[in-house]
């Protein structure tokens, strides 16, 4: 089997600050059962987290490294990740459709994304 990287990408990012206890008490048990039946056909590898809003880019200019913090360039926020194991990108492909992001992030996408084995 090889790991796949799930990148929850969208949805509104001041969901946290805004959801009531009800609805983030629904959305953790719709993550819940949607992490247990992976973890019960052994294709969880790590359920991973939700991501805050805030971070650093860094990039490359010249002999110097730009890093910013308010996130403002951010067109396409990153809001968590998971890793699963899977047979093929298309067997990946099939376990992320049942991620609870797609059915509750206006816009949301799950970007799958194998991850290579670095031989030692």
């Amino acid at each position: 089997m090889t790991d796949f990287l799930l990148i929850f990408e969208g949805g509104d990012k001041e969901w946290m600050e805004t959801a009531t206890p009800e609805q983030m008490q629904e959305v953790m048990q719709e993550w819940g059962a949607w992490f247990k039946q992976l973890e019960s056909t052994g294709n969880l590898r790590n359920p991973g987290g939700p991501l805050a809003n805030n971070g650093s880019i860094l990039s490359r200019n010249g002999d110097s490294i730009a890093t910013d913090t308010t996130m403002s360039e951010v067109k396409e926020l990153i809001g968590g990740y998971s890793i699963i194991a899977a047979e093929s990108l298309e067997e990946a492909t099939e376990l992320a459709k049942g991620a609870p992001f797609l059915a509750s992030a206006d816009g949301g996408r799950v970007h799958v994304r194998p991850i290579l084995e670095m031989g030692g």
